[in-house]
C-alpha cells in the first residue's frame, strides 16, 4: 500500500504570525481589537511577539492563546492588567479560569452580527415601524445599510421596555444620558492617547472602557437602591 503524503501542519502550529493575522484570528470574539491594544499590552508586558530584523512584530501561537487570555479576562472579569499580569506569572493560561467566559460583566462583548434592516426586525421580532420609531428618537442612526450587535441589544431593550408601555418616545433621557456620560468619559480619555503613539492610544481606550464599566455599575447600583426606597 503506497505510503500516504503527509498532511501540512496547521498554520498556526509552526508559524508566527503578523499582527494583522493575529488580528484576523481574534476578529470573530473581539470585533473591535485593534494594533493599538496589541502594541499596549507589549508596552505593559503582556506579551512579548519575536521581532524581525527589520523590526515587524511576529506572533506565536503561544502569544495568540495569550492574548485571547488577557483580553477575555478583560472583557469578562474586568480584571486590571496588574492582576492579569501576577495570575499570568502564577498560573499561566492553562489554568482553570483560563474559560472566564461563564462569568460575563455588565457589558461583555456581545457575539457578532451584521443584519441588513430587515434582518434587524426579524431578529428583534419588531416591525419595520418600531425601527422608525427609534430613529426618530435618536436610538438607531439612519439611513445605515447594516447593524451590528449594539443595534440589535438596543432594539431588543426597546422592544421589551414598549411592550411594558415604555416606548422610544419615554426613553429620550436615556439616550441623552448616554450620550453626556460618553462625552464626559472622552474629555477624560483623549488626553491620554499622545499622537504617533499606539501603546498610548491602546491604552487610553483600555481607560475610556475601565471607566464606561464603573459607570454601568453606579448607574445600575442607584437605580436598584431608588428601586429599594420606592
Amino acid at each position: 500500500m503506497p505510503a500516504q503524503p503527509a498532511r501540512p501542519s496547521a498554520p498556526s502550529s509552526i508559524a508566527r504570525l503578523s499582527i494583522g493575522q493575529v488580528l484576523e484570528v481574534l476578529r470573530e470574539e473581539f470585533p473591535d481589537l485593534a494594533h493599538s491594544k496589541l502594541h499596549y499590552l507589549e508596552a505593559e508586558g503582556l506579551i512579548s511577539p519575536e521581532r524581525t530584523p527589520s523590526g515587524y512584530r511576529k506572533y506565536s501561537r503561544a502569544d495568540v492563546e495569550r492574548l485571547q487570555f488577557v483580553l477575555r479576562a478583560q472583557r469578562d472579569r474586568f480584571w486590571p492588567l496588574k492582576v492579569i499580569k501576577e495570575h499570568l506569572l502564577e498560573h499561566g493560561v492553562d489554568s482553570e479560569v483560563t474559560s472566564i467566559a461563564s462569568r460575563p460583566g455588565p457589558s461583555a462583548a456581545k457575539p457578532a452580527v451584521r443584519l441588513d434592516r430587515r434582518g434587524l426586525a426579524a431578529k428583534a421580532d419588531v416591525e419595520d415601524a418600531f425601527l422608525v420609531e427609534l430613529e426618530q428618537y435618536g436610538m438607531l442612526p439612519e439611513g445605515v445599510l447594516f447593524y451590528g450587535a449594539a443595534e440589535l441589544e438596543i432594539t431588543t431593550a426597546a422592544r421589551d421596555l414598549a411592550a411594558e408601555g415604555l416606548h422610544p418616545r419615554h426613553l429620550v433621557m436615556l439616550r441623552t444620558a448616554a450620550e453626556r456620560e460618553a462625552h464626559m468619559i472622552g474629555s477624560v480619555a483623549t488626553p491620554r492617547s499622545r499622537r504617533g503613539d499606539p501603546a498610548a492610544r491602546g491604552g487610553a481606550e483600555d481607560f475610556a472602557r475601565d471607566l464606561g464599566e464603573s459607570m454601568i455599575s453606579l448607574h445600575s447600583a442607584l437605580l436598584r437602591s431608588r428601586l429599594r426606597g420606592s
